[in-house]
Parts: C-alpha cells; structure tokens; sequence
C-alpha cells in the first residue's frame, strides 16, 4: 500500500495565512498549475457547529485546500483540493484524527466556472468520460489480463482499461454517448470471461462511491442506529443507579427494610447503598464516557478547539471525582452525586439520538427525491428474425444513451427520454409541485423519477444517471442545503468562542462560591442538598437518622459548576439556522422551486426590496402572436372570396418558413378565418423566396376576377406577393393603404407589423399594400396579477428590456408596471441591476457614473400611461443616450425629495431567462431564472422556477420569509436559554427562592433547547402554498396562511 504523503499545513505566521487558497492559485511543488478536485466525504460524529468549525479550520490549514464547506444537517464536508499535493484518503485521515468517522464519498476534477455550462452539456449528451467498474470472472494469468486490455483499448468509445487479476476487476473509461456498461460487459463475457456491471454502491476498493444525496440518508440512518445503540447502553447503568438512588436511598423511609438493608455499613464507613453506587458508575465513567473523552481530546489536540464533548467530559468528570473525594475524605459520611455523572451521560446521548431522529425528518425532501429513481427498468431488445420484441429487467444503472424502454402503468420514468410510442398521463408533482397530471404522447420529453399513471408507453432514453434531471436536482438541493447564510456564520463564529466561555464562567462561578462559602456567607438551607438541589441529590442516612450534616460548601460549588458546564448549549445555536434552511430549501423543491443558493439566497429573498423583470420569456411567453389586422374591404365588395383567396396564399407561403412571425400568422389565418371556407379557387405559388431580415415573396397567379378588382388591366394576372417588413415593401414600391390611425396605434402599442402587397410582374404598374398584421408577444395570464401583488408588499416593480421602447412601455402599461428601462443591451443590464441596488443610497450621496458601451438606443421609460409621451426617472421627456452620457445616472429611478431616507443598500432580485440576463442574473443579490428559459440563464441564476407560472416567484419570496422568521425565532430562542439559564445554573436564585439547578435538571434543559429548535424547525413543514387565483378578495393578504 502507498503511503499518504505527509501534509504539510500553511505557514501561520504568513500575511495571508488565513486566506484559503483560490483554484488558480494552487500549484505543486514544481510552481505548475495542479488539478483541482472537488471530494465529498461522510463525516460521523459531529454533534454542533463547534465540530464545523473546528473541520473547517483544521482541513483548511493543510497546504493545497483551497475551500473547505462542512453540513452538519447531512454530515458531509467538500473540499476542494489540489490532488498531487493532498489526495483525498490524505484529508479522509486528517479528519479521522480529529476524532470524526469520515470516507470518501466521490472525488471529481473540478473544472472552470465558465466551462461549467459546455462541461454540463457533456455530461447529458454522453460526451463526457466515465468511468465504469466490473467484475469479471475467469482470468488466470497475466496473459488474461493482457487480452483483456486489448479488447477493451480497441472498442469504440473507450479511452482506457485496467484490468486488475488480484482483485478481478476490470475500469473502463468509455464514452457514454459511443458504448455502453451492457456492451462492454458483453464484449468481456463473449470473449469468455463473465463480466458484471458494479453496483455504485461499492467501488473497487470496497469503499462508498454512492451517489453523496443517499450516502447522506444511509449516514444519517446509521448515526440513528449507533446513537440508539449508545442511549440503550447508557440504561444498564442508569436504570440500576435509577432504583438505587433516586428510589432506596430517597424516596423509601428510613425504617424500611430494604432501605435499611442498603444504608448498613461495611467495611466500618462505606454504606451498601455507596458501594452499590460506586461500582455502577465507574464501568459507566469508562464505557459511557470514553465516546466523550475521545473526541473532547480530538477536539482540543488535533483542531485546537473546545465543542459540546469538551463540556460533557469535564461536567460528568468533576462530578465523577468530586464524588470520590468527598466520601473518601469524610470517611463515607460525604456527599456523593455519582448519580449525576450517570443521568448527565444517559440524557446526552438520548438527545442525540433524539436529534438524529430529527435530522433525518428535515433531509425528507432529497430522501424523496432519492426514493423517485428505480431501481429497474424494462429494456426493449429487437432480436433478428424476430417480429415481437422481448422485454429484458435490467438494473437502470446499465441502461445506455438510445436504449429503448418500456414504462408500464404505474412504473416510473427510468431516465429522461423521448416517448417513441403510446400516449399517456405523466405524474410530475414530486419534480414541479403540480398536482395535475400532464398529457405525453409521441415525441413528448419525459424525465425520469416522474410516475406514469395512464397506459404503457416506450421511449428512447437520451440522459442517463448522473446526467439525469433528477439527479441534477438531487445535488442542487443537496448543495443548497449546505450552503450558509450571513446570519448563520455570525453564529459559528459567536458558538466556536462559547466553550471556552462557557468554561471560563464555570471556573469562576467555582471559584466565587469557594469564597462565598470561606466567608461564611452561604447559608445552611442552601447547603441542603435536597432543598437547595431542588431535590435530587442524595444524602446517605448512613445511620438511619433523618439528621444529617450540612453540605460542604467545596461540594456546593463544584455543583454549580457543573451545572454551569451542561446546561450550556452551543448545539441550539448551531442548528437554529440549518435545520430550517434544510426544511425551508426541500420545501420549495416540493413546490417546483430550485434553490441553488440555500440559506444564502434565501435570506437575501426575504429582504428583497425591488424585483426586476427581463420582459420576453419572462413577462411574456416568448411567443408572438397577432393581436390586430387590416385588410382591404374594398376588395371583398368588388370581388367576393377575395379575402379567402388571399388568406390561402399567405397561409401557404408563410407555412414554408421557420420564422416565428410566419408561424403566428399562419396560426391566426387558421384559427380564426376557417368560417371563410376553403377558397373558391385555390392558390397557385409558383416559386418562393426567402428574404432574411425582411420577409417572404413568391410569384403568385391572380384570378381574371380579382384583378379587375384591384384595378389591373386584365393582363396582369400574375403578380410578387411580398409578406413582411413595411420598410422593405415600401421599398419594392408599394403605397402604404393601411390607415394612418391603425398604423399610429400598432406603434403606439409597440406592435411589429407585416405588411402584405401584391406587386404586379409589369414594371409599369405600382404595386400596393393590401392587408396587414400587428404581432405582439403574449402577456403571461398571471403577470398582471403578479405585480399587483408584488407592488401591495411594497416591492418596486422594474422592466428591464433590450426590446423597443414602444413595445416595452406597452407591456408595462398593460401589466401596471411603474418603471421600465428600455434598449438596455445585455452587458448593460447587469450594471442597471447595479444601479438599482445602489439607489437606496440616502439623497445626499452621489451614485457613481454608468458609461454605456453602446448607448446609442437606449431609452429611459417611466410611470407609462396611456396617452402620455415616455419620461425618464427624472420627468424629464425621454430621448436617446448620447455616447457616455450619464447625466440621468444620479437621479436614476427617484424622485429623492430631500428628507427621505432609505436602507443605505437596496436588495435588488431579477427573474430573467435568456442568455442576455445572465450576467444580470449574477449581479443581482438573488438571480431568478425561469425553467423555460436557456441553459445559460439557469446555470447563473441561484433560484430557478420549474413550473411555468410566475406564482412560483411569490410563493419563493413568501417561504424564504417564513424560513428566515424561523430562523430568527429560533436564534432568539438559543440566544435566551443560555443568557437566562447559564445564571440560574449559577445560582443566582438561591438569596430569593433558596434554591438552585442541580446538575441533573441542567442536563435535562440543556437536551431540551436543542430539540426544541429541531421542533421549531420542523414545524415549518406545517406550512402550505397559497393558491393564487385572480380577483381573490384575500389577494391584499400576504399569505395569511404562512406560520410564523
């Protein structure tokens, strides 16, 4: 076996030693650029953010780390690493002597953000190398091996093999997209060695290589059981010293037979009842306690920090020893609280378990995630010769890009693939939130995970395991749930001091009792155990008698120091703001909302202050449609089935073009000219011309009886007809006929219009515009409604538009958009996003200038009503941005009247979804795409909306609200217990109620506040998405059916 290199940790007395490295600044030994890999591990073990931190800092400390993000919730750490300098077994081991269970779960190279998107690509279309393992069965010799490796080396597709004989074992890496697990398996077993795909759930050396979201679960479930396992040990002990303590030695009187069996002494001072005692918490001290003391030593000597263990250890060790001392000095007349080492163990590790229950809940939304992949799946086989293809169960691991699958009536989806056969009824509620089920038929994308609930359909298969789309969301989810808020690092920073506080005060509240106790100023019925320590602890009538000596005042306060020691809870701290990022996240999975960002986006989506708007795709559906039509009269009048006639023919020359306008109109002619019937003479094209930029034209034969109607000699029966831009029919001669009011208006509205003309073949005959079309891009039903909403939480509503001005304001008019910038090119956008967030400056500062690359069409637009001319922000009548004119810049979007005052920074969301968004996507403080939008656009955006409904945005904004209120209530809650509990632990009642908090209780309260943030947290599960519907008389309410 090789021996892991020797890590050598980063120069701590460097100017930059406490920076991680970035990708590109890593290199090896050599000064060259190393390969950077990202590696998972599972790591068992950690009980707070104490544990977090002390990973963080200590694996980060290794010189290659570049970043290092550890998640309790999933009890995962990722670590970017340069592979030459620390290979992953080296971190695996470096957190292992920290005192944490960790394996690796995958190792990848990490490649360059902007090749990220082309890497992703890859993946899907099985362009991208992998890396198959098998087992293969009957290699002997090296000369097997030898074959072996040719054959493989020499099939298509594949890059590299090793053959392994000692392990016989076989890795392939092999282009998915060119040959698949099946016919590598194949190839290996026809040449006469049995060969078998690998589970991923074992790799070739035995170890995990699972996929890290259900290694996540199956870690969690075994931490269940192990802390199950610990709690149920910790009842052999504590159940006897249960009986022996609380109910011998307190609860039964003094003249009771047992008790009085118990209470006899041996040895001349040691009563039965003390030995008993003794013997049961010793083994419990070592067995019990050896959990604690390992990883408290781990903690303290190989990451230099203090977590929960540490107090644990020290509180059951002081109570441990305090015992002995004080029998043992007072010749068994002592005070002994044995007991309380005992119940403080047994109560620490029923929290834990009783935590790991928890956690397991707030990771049901990947569980059910996971749980959507089949295992199997029904590959069709076509054999030769054979008319009935044959069915085959396969492991829908081995399933390869272009397999044809069945998926029955009640199976899942096996992949993502394009239905080939049938028409069905496909459940997507678990991928989108929709509860309705959508209608597939042939040629319809299917993803996998999804549930078929109709008829048996067959697909083609065209993305596979990881590439999947389930899977994909499975790691987003994943990654979100592990990334920190603002709010949440402020609280590791506050929890890695709090032990050594925590410490500290117990070490004072010991020393100050010592000297209160000195001075004679503690009084007697203090010192009464059972009074003073709130009745548990435990004096021995040796000899019966109800009297008894006072307590020492040294075991006094040694008991308020421990009490000190465990009732102080770093744990709630820690988790107060992960478990409800963890529930907050998978619900809006459930909701067909992605949360890239986790805890990070979600809190800046519960301040946002201004919503920005990409209008097409976004506000629009992308797609035009006409809204408006001219067409001669006159014509009709003249000749009857003029109008079907024409209609006819630019339906048949528009249909042979792709072009989106062609097919709107081809559309709106047979949608809503069908009741003209079929033209009385059909039309005749004789050839056609597709002219890019300005539109369609063919040669066309006129009927005798239409061209007299337009005015034609009887001669010119054959005529251009042109379908396309005014300009360019102006061009060709043509006089404009459309009136002057409806052209005013389509420009008014920005609408496109498409001319429609016939020009005659004789060069002496102008020829003129008889029909024309306005298109427009649809509105999305819901956009209006919205920003309706949007603008009653008193959130300002912005377009941003590369489009025309006209048609921008008109959008915004008929959505009740307030402020609009139109002809922002797309490198503009990002800095008008920048802008935006500046603005919330207060009215005495200036805003840094915006030069424009391009500014020569950009307008300003606001407060578009209808019959008023544009203005810019300022009131001022828009125009044209001359080259680097930044005049508008300081006044941008404000009416700054001089004493308002606004938040120094404005939190600025844009919901985008095209290629020309994303780098605004990036410089907004939550990028939003839509799921329709370009794979550019989502691979920016931090949030990303899968269902085709802009509802999706205010249910985000109204979770991320709930969540972050939570989180909040949660904080504030962790925060109180230790500020109000810590002095109670000290005594601080004791002058008022001659009473304190016996370690016992203290445990108690302190396993308490870590389950009652799990509670609290879990208790957002309870929350529900409202159903928006328009005209609602609930629509001023702000989801009135959120929790707090």
């Amino acid at each position: 076996m090789t021996p892991l290199p020797a890590l050598k940790p980063k120069d701590r007395f460097s100017s930059d030693s406490t920076a991680l490295h970035t990708p590109s600044q890593i290199s090896d030994t050599d000064g060259n650029a190393a390969e950077v890999m990202e590696t998972t591990l599972s790591v068992s073990g950690m009980t707070c953010a104490s544990c977090v931190n002390g990973i963080e800092r200590h694996v980060g400390s290794i010189d290659g780390v570049s970043s290092v993000k550890v998640d309790l919730m999933t009890a995962q750490a990722t670590i970017c690493h340069a592979s030459q300098l620390v290979p992953a077994d080296a971190l695996r081991t470096a957190i292992e002597e920290m005192g944490f269970e960790a394996s690796v779960l995958s190792s990848t190279t990490r490649h360059n953000k902007n090749s990220s998107a082309a890497n992703n690509a890859a993946l899907i279309t099985g362009e991208q190398p992998v890396e198959s393992w098998f087992n293969v069965e009957g290699m002997t010799c090296g000369s097997c091996v030898a074959t072996l490796t040719d054959l493989l080396t020499a099939l298509p597709g594949v890059i590299a093999a090793d053959v392994q004989l000692l392990t016989a074992q076989a890795m392939v890496e092999h282009r998915p997209r060119d040959i698949g697990v099946r016919e590598i398996a194949d190839v290996m077993s026809n040449a006469g060695y049995k060969a078998t795909p690998l589970d991923t759930d074992s790799d070739a050396n035995g170890g995990s290589s699972a996929d890290p979201s259900a290694m996540a679960l199956k870690n969690l479930e075994k931490h269940r059981r192990k802390a199950a396992i610990r709690f149920a040990w910790s009842l052999l002990f504590s159940i006897p010293m249960a009986i022996i303590s609380m109910i011998i030695d307190m609860a039964l009187p003094a003249s009771n037979p047992t008790a009085k069996a118990f209470h006899r002494k041996v040895f001349k001072q040691y009563s039965v009842s003390v030995i008993c005692i003794f013997f049961i918490a010793t083994p419990a001290q070592i067995i019990l306690g050896a959990y604690f003391y390992k990883h408290a030593f781990k903690s303290l000597y190989r990451a230099k920090t203090a977590n929960m263990d540490v107090l644990i250890a020290l509180g059951t060790t002081a109570a441990y020893v305090g015992s002995i001392i004080s029998v043992t000095i007072q010749n068994g007349d002592g005070e002994q609280f044995f007991e309380t080492a005992v119940f403080l163990m047994t109560f620490v590790l029923l929290g834990r378990w009783l935590e790991a229950i928890a956690k397991g809940r707030t990771v049901s939304a990947v569980e059910a995630l996971v749980k959507m992949q089949p295992e199997e799946a029904l590959l069709v086989r076509v054999q030769t010769g054979q008319s009935a293809p044959i069915l085959e169960s396969i492991n829908t691991r081995q399933i390869q890009l272009g397999d044809l699958l069945q998926v029955n009536n009640g199976m899942r989806v096996p992949c993502d693939g394009v239905i080939t056969r049938g028409q069905t009824d496909i459940d997507e509620s678990l991928l989108t939130g929709e509860s309705v089920p959508v209608v597939k038929s042939e040629g319809s994308a299917v993803t996998g995970g999804t549930l078929n609930i109709s008829q048996s359909i067959q697909m083609r298969a065209t993305a596979i395991n990881e590439s999947s789309t389930l899977s994909r969301i499975v790691k987003l989810v994943r990654e979100a749930q592990s990334s920190k808020p603002h709010i949440q690092e402020v609280a590791d920073r506050v929890a890695a001091r709090f032990v050594p506080l925590v410490i500290l005060a117990s070490v004072v509240v010991f020393i100050a009792w010592i000297a209160a106790g000195a001075a004679g100023n503690i009084r007697r019925e203090w010192l009464d155990s059972k009074q003073a320590m709130g009745g548990f602890g435990n004096t021995s009538s040796m000899d019966g008698e109800h009297d008894r000596k006072p307590m020492a005042y040294g075991i006094f306060s040694l008991l308020n120091a421990v009490s000190v020691l465990v009732i102080a809870c770093p744990c709630a701290l820690g988790l107060a703001a992960p478990t409800a990022i963890m529930v907050g996240t998978g619900l809006a999975a459930r909701f067909g909302i992605l949360v890239k960002g986790g805890g990070a986006t979600m809190e800046a989506a519960s301040k946002i202050d201004i919503v920005a708007f990409d209008k097409t795709g976004t506000l629009t559906i992308g797609k035009p449609a006409v809204v408006d039509s001219y067409v001669d009269e006159s014509l009709d009048a003249r000749a009857a089935g003029f109008s079907a006639w024409l209609n006819a023919c630019i339906a048949e020359l528009e249909s042979l073009s792709s072009h989106p306008l062609a097919a709107a109109i081809c559309t709106h002619i047979r949608e809503n000219h069908q009741a003209d019937g079929t033209a009385a003479v059909p039309p005749q094209l004789l050839e056609h011309t597709e002219l890019p930029g300005r539109g369609m034209r063919a040669t066309v034969q006129i009927p005798a009886e239409f061209v007299s109607a337009i005015g034609w000699p009887e001669a010119a029966n054959s005529a251009r007809l042109l379908v396309g831009k005014d300009s360019w029919v102006k061009d060709e001669g043509c006089a404009m006929s459309t009136p002057l009011e409806t052209r005013s208006r389509w420009s008014d509205n920005g609408h496109t219009p498409v001319a429609v003309a016939l020009v005659p073949i004789a060069p002496e005959l102008p020829g003129s515009v008889i029909a024309a079309f306005a298109l427009a891009d649809q509105v999305r039903p819901e956009a209006r409604d919205v920003v309706s909403k949007l603008k009653q939480r008193k959130i300002e509503v912005w377009m941003i538009s590369g489009d025309h001005p006209a048609a921008a304001n008109a959008i915004a008019r008929e959505l009740g958009i307030d402020h609009v910038m139109a002809g922002v090119l797309p490198e503009q956008k990002s800095e008008v996003v920048r802008l935006l967030q500046q603005r919330g400056k207060s009215s005495t500062e200036e805003l840094p200038p915006l030069i424009l690359a391009n500014p020569t069409n950009n307008t300003m637009v606001g407060s578009p009503d209808l019959g008023k001319q544009p203005t810019d922000l300022a009131g001022i009548s828009a125009e044209p941005l001359k080259s680097r004119m930044t005049r508008w810049i300081p006044r941008f979007g404000l009416s700054w009247g001089s004493k308002t005052k606004r938040r120094p920074y404005a939190k600025v969301a844009m919901v985008g979804d095209g290629v020309n968004d994303a780098p605004a996507l990036a410089q907004a403080d939550v990028g939003i795409a839509v799921g329709s939008g370009t794979a550019a656009a989502m691979e920016t955006a931090p949030a990303l909306l899968m269902r085709p409904t802009l509802y999706s945005l205010l249910t985000f904004f109204d979770l991320s609200r709930t969540v972050f209120r939570r989180v909040k209530l949660n904080f504030v809650w962790a925060s109180m217990y230790n500020v109000v509990c810590i002095p109670i632990a000290a005594g601080i009642l004791y002058p008022a109620v001659d009473r304190g908090l016996p370690p016992v209780i203290a445990g108690l309260l302190m396993i308490a506040s870590s389950l009652s943030v799990m509670v609290s947290s879990l208790s957002l599960k309870l929350y529900r998405e409202r159903k928006y519907d328009k005209g609602s008389k609930n629509d001023h309410q702000f989801l009135s059916n959120s929790i707090l």
